[in-house]
């Protein structure tokens, strides 16, 4: 009976797609955007949060500049749920021609070492995953859907690109340790999640807040001869393309002592994000739960 339940979620999720796939990405930005009015003003979770979140990280802004970032947010973070019909369901070809412009640090491409990609929730980091399996073997880290039928659906989708899904639990950072140090491939993993307990994190500061930081990235450091970079896909609403930025960061920075390593890592999300506030993904809870007690009139 569970098992007929989840391959319900599974079909339904995949003719939601399918359907939606009959659009055009400027069609899929619009309906996003339509979304984004509905969960700006009724009480719902992703409002809230990011409205909670933009208030901590820029209190030197106006309430009229903090509502309008809010906004923004909602419509990225609603163009990352719909243009997925686009990104699972067109040509890949055409997916990856919608990248149009590209600022692409040269030592992306000549340097022969593994290389591990830091993508924040800032833009279509979908995208992003699909754009670095057409380069090299791409070992992704995904959190596992609870639904087995999802989960198996997502997957399927997410590796289209022939990119390896690597669940993040401890089989499958060793398996993930174990791609890297046999091949020159790519690990992409997105960092500014809260990190489960039972993984190895620290305090530090994000937009002077501390927050749950994960140790992940120093610890791979540590154990590979890598190169470290941070990237991101950004949306044009108004052309309905993309455009990607890698860029390089210092690997001995990581390998400093926790506290650094992680205010470094959050320090590089942090500038990241600046480059266009309203891309980034604040729907989720960053902080601990009494930051936004003491803090949250």
């Amino acid at each position: 009976m569970k098992k007929n339940k989840t391959t319900v979620k599974a079909k339904a999720l995949d003719i939601f797609y399918r359907v939606l796939s009959n659009c055009s990405t400027r069609c899929l930005f619009r309906i996003a955007k339509i979304f984004a009015y509905i969960a700006y003003y009724t009480k719902n979770q992703l409002s809230t949060l990011s409205r909670q979140n933009i208030k901590l990280c820029f209190p030197e802004l106006t309430a009229s500049q903090r509502q309008q970032i809010v906004f923004g947010s909602l419509h990225h973070t609603s163009c990352a749920f719909f243009e997925l019909a686009a990104l699972w369901n067109h040509p890949l070809e055409d997916v990856l021609n919608s990248v149009k412009t590209e600022d692409v640090d040269q030592k992306f491409y000549s340097s022969e070492k593994s290389k591990i990609i830091i993508a924040p929730h800032h833009g279509s980091w979908e995208m992003l995953n699909l754009w670095l399996a057409d380069k090299k073997a791409t070992f992704s880290l995904y959190k596992p859907a609870k639904s087995a039928g999802v989960d198996d659906y997502v997957l399927q989708k997410r590796s289209r690109n022939k990119a390896i899904l690597v669940p993040a639990n401890t089989s499958g950072l060793r398996r993930l340790l174990q791609g890297l140090k046999n091949t020159k491939s790519i690990c992409m993993i997105l960092p500014d999640q809260r990190p489960a307990k039972q993984t190895a994190n620290i305090n530090a500061p994000f937009y002077n807040i501390n927050a749950p930081t994960s140790l992940l990235i120093k610890r791979l450091a540590s154990k590979l001869q890598c190169d470290i970079f941070i990237a991101s896909v950004t949306r044009n609403l108004n052309s309905a393309d993309y455009h990607l930025t890698i860029k390089p960061l210092q690997v001995d920075k990581f390998n400093q002592d926790d506290f650094e390593s992680a205010s470094y890592l959050n320090n590089s999300i942090q500038n990241l994000i600046q480059s266009d506030i309203s891309q980034y993904q604040w729907a989720y809870r960053r902080f601990d739960k009494s930051v936004y007690e003491n803090n949250i009139a």
